[in-house]
């Protein structure tokens, strides 16, 4: 079955890397994917016993920022080493992690690729963030002996069908696994019918709950120089939302001149086809990497964010926000980091991937969530004439994530057990 699963994971990476090359999502590093380490990094590696963190993109970074903190304590012995696999999420654990952790590139799950990493890395535990499943690594972990855990875990409604698919494969690489921290009893329902033993599958929640809040960088609260502006926040935007988003925004600013549009893309390539699609509506655009005291906007223009790591902080300074992927493309992103600040948040239908997150904030009546581009806009627009409203909405946000805190602790606990 490996022999097998080489060769079609060799045919999927001779067709993908290309398309990394083309649309330029290689970045240095990369050959370490393939088991191809400098001779300066691998003294780093075995400078300490260590555990292994795989975190694939920046969604998972962000999620396991605060939780390796705290792995930390739990085991100062040891090194932390993340791999990432993404070229933004590997940048951002850079910028992230620098001081409490390597990191490195995740392996491509060629079966020597796997094995090399595993022999050098030479973990006493694997942590995977939210389900992500290899079967050659898994497989190689679980001749050494090593312990394997997924915190956080989810399985979205496309995942699982594909999943089910395969189940009958699928069942001995699940059984290599010794915890399950699982974020809901859907999810932990989801990994036992697919057979994962349940003994070892757990409810622990959502660590996203327990990330508590960095503090604001001062930089970006400087730019809202003039009191009177309110800044609206639109938050991992997909195509076809920001032109959603602009039609609202004419309307909003004719009876609300004070109300500043920010739009931050979750793909910052698209940095420049926003910028052109905000030129089409007839207003300014401004890249947020040029926005300063000395560069202000006219009351037209429209911020488009053009760096990463920088959405929580804007979320710091919103007064509305918009979560974005959730109108067009669907699954859905974070809504607790701007439920953290306390603000208004506005969601579209389709947010397949948080649903259990999203439930909880509408049953604390926490959040708005609209069916379609007309309620859209008539949401936003009563939020932006209607402050009270916003306070209410951020006040019962807040108190959502007071009562859904707890997951850390609770993975750890299930942790405990695996380190020798």
């Amino acid at each position: 079955m490996f022999l097998l699963y080489d060769l079609v994971f060799l045919l999927y990476a001779l067709i993908y890397l290309p398309y990394l090359l083309i649309t330029r999502r290689l970045y240095l590093g990369f050959g370490m994917r393939f088991g191809l380490f400098s001779p300066t990094i691998k003294p780093k590696i075995k400078a300490k016993a260590n555990i292994w963190v795989h975190a694939v993109s920046v969604g998972e970074v962000m999620v396991i920022d605060g939780f390796i903190d705290h792995l930390r304590k739990s085991y100062p012995a040891y090194q932390i080493i993340i791999t990432v696999t993404t070229k933004t999420g590997y940048a951002l654990a850079q910028e992230r992690l620098n001081g409490k952790a390597l990191v490195l590139p995740s392996p491509i799950d060629f079966s020597f690729v796997a094995g090399s990493f595993v022999s050098l890395i030479n973990p006493k535990m694997y942590i995977v963030v939210e389900t992500e499943i290899w079967p050659n690594l898994y497989r190689k972990l679980y001749l050494k002996k090593v312990p394997i855990a997924v915190i956080n875990g989810r399985i979205s409604d496309t995942s699982f069908g594909r999943y089910k698919a395969i189940r009958a494969l699928l069942k001995g690489i699940l059984a290599q696994v010794s915890v399950w921290c699982m974020q809901s009893p859907r999810d932990a329902d989801r990994i036992r019918e697919l057979g994962a033993e349940a003994s070892r599958v757990f409810v622990t929640g959502n660590v996203k709950f327990d990330d508590l809040p960095k503090p604001l960088d001062t930089s970006i609260s400087d730019l809202v120089s003039n009191k009177e502006e309110l800044w609206w926040v639109a938050g991992s935007t997909h195509p076809g939302e920001e032109d959603i988003l602009l039609d609202a925004y004419d309307k909003v600013i004719k009876d609300n001149p004070h109300w500043r549009l920010i739009i931050v893309p979750r793909h910052i390539e698209r940095a420049g086809q926003v910028m052109e699609l905000v030129a089409r509506h007839g207003r300014k655009a401004v890249k947020f990497s040029e926005l300063n005291k000395e560069i202000r906007y006219s009351e037209n223009a429209v911020v488009v964010v053009d760096t990463i790591g920088q959405l929580r902080s804007l979320y710091g300074i919103a007064s509305m926000v918009f979560v974005g992927k959730s109108l067009c493309v669907g699954g859905g992103q974070n809504v607790i980091e701007p439920a953290y600040y306390g603000k208004a948040i506005v969601i579209g239908p389709r947010v397949e991937n948080f649903r259990d997150v999203v439930a909880c904030f509408k049953e604390g009546q926490g959040i708005v969530q609209v069916q379609d581009a007309h309620a859209f806009e008539i949401a936003v627009r009563e939020l932006c004439a209607d402050d009270l409203k916003r306070k209410t909405l951020g006040d019962a946000a807040v108190a959502v994530i007071t009562a859904n805190q707890g997951a850390t602790r609770r993975s750890l606990e299930r942790l405990a057990g695996l380190l020798k």
